[in-house]
């Protein structure tokens, strides 16, 4: 079994992170993978709200409240989790998507459009998505539109890892 293949997608505020992930996650779909998505929100954010049971029973004390529908489940704990405790969650995808955790440890596909970067910023960048994807940085660059190309690259670069894991610590 292999297992989920997280992707962290960096880059400044607006160079349009969001929508490509959302493009990708159609791509792998479409190709029959199971995609999963992590978006990193450094501020705080809410997604309860005054008057709803959930809401009532969290500020009634409660750790963590749980809501769970026909087709929808959510959790919610006034704690900060790693990206680390949370990628059990994920171990039925192929792929996960995670928007930003620029600092962690993951496969990073820098995102930029127009505005500077340091190339300390390529640190794990294995694919660079751009609106000027001619820029030479010794890294694999595409051009933003460039959606399917974009996942056969991150396809590749998987298939290429998991070789290399493969060979690296033969089983047998």
């Amino acid at each position: 079994m292999i297992e989920p293949f997280f992707v962290s997608f960096i880059g400044h505020s607006g160079a349009g992170k969001t929508t490509l992930i959302e493009k990708l996650i159609k791509e792998a779909k479409s190709k029959g993978y199971v995609v999963g998505a992590v978006k990193h929100a450094p501020s705080n954010f809410e997604i309860d709200y005054p008057g709803k049971d959930s809401y009532r029973m969290k500020h009634a004390g409660a750790k963590r409240v749980s809501i769970i529908g026909k087709r929808r489940f959510a959790m919610v704990e006034d704690e900060e989790k790693t990206l680390s405790e949370i990628k059990k969650f994920y171990s039925d995808c192929d792929f996960v998507f995670v928007e930003g955790f620029k600092n962690e440890d993951l496969h990073k596909v820098l995102v930029y459009r127009e505005r500077a970067f340091s190339l300390k910023d390529l640190s794990s960048v294995f694919l660079v998505v751009s609106d000027k994807p001619y820029v030479n940085v010794g890294i694999v660059t595409r051009h933003i539109d460039d959606v399917e190309g974009i996942f056969s690259y991150i396809e590749h670069y998987r298939h290429v890892l998991e070789l290399r894991k493969r060979y690296e610590h033969p089983s047998g």
